[in-house]
């Protein structure tokens, strides 16, 4: 005889399953502890760039500015100044590689024609690899220790040996890409 389904659904007894979680919170202990010690050993290098800043302030200086900016593409880079204080100038790729030696050479030419500027601006295109960029950052930021040193004038007139070409840098194209 056939029962009424109500009456078959009350009389199977519901048991409660439990979960075994004390292995799973074992492994998620030792993962933890594994991402712990791994991080540990990880070796993070930075390289400080400020972000461009448009001021509102007019400028009460009678010189102008340097404003070294170097255009990196696929193809080479381009250095300019923007009130064309220096010659424009080009260094087409070979082959892969950028000419960094290059590049390095004409920042130091241009340094010692402008001592206390400490400014450049990069703009690259969105292809160039980022490997490629970190080389020209670091070719137009130190001087090498075999190249001979630059003097800067300082505060009271005294001249102090400088070690780095351009230690800022500043990226120029960042919200459009180009």
């Amino acid at each position: 005889m056939l029962r009424r389904p109500s009456t078959r659904r009350r009389s199977k007894s519901q048991e409660q399953i439990e979960l075994p979680l004390v292995p799973i919170m074992d492994a998620f202990v030792t993962l933890i502890a594994f991402l712990l010690m791994a991080t540990s050993l990880l070796s993070v290098t930075l390289i400080d760039t400020p972000v461009p800043i448009m001021s509102t302030l007019q400028d009460d200086s009678k010189e102008k500015p340097l404003t070294l900016t170097v255009k990196v593409t696929d193809d080479g880079i381009k250095l300019t100044s923007a009130f064309k204080l220096i010659p424009e100038q080009d260094f087409p790729k070979t082959g892969k590689d950028y000419e960094y030696d290059k590049f390095h050479e004409a920042l130091i030419a241009i340094k010692t024609k402008f001592p206390k500027d400490r400014k450049i601006i990069f703009m690259p295109s969105g292809t160039v690899s980022y490997n490629d960029l970190v080389q020209l950052m670091d070719a137009s930021r130190k001087l090498k220790k075999t190249e001979p040193t630059l003097y800067v004038t300082g505060e009271g007139g005294v001249q102090k040996a400088e070690t780095d070409l351009f230690p800022e840098v500043v990226f120029g194209n960042i919200v459009s890409g180009n």
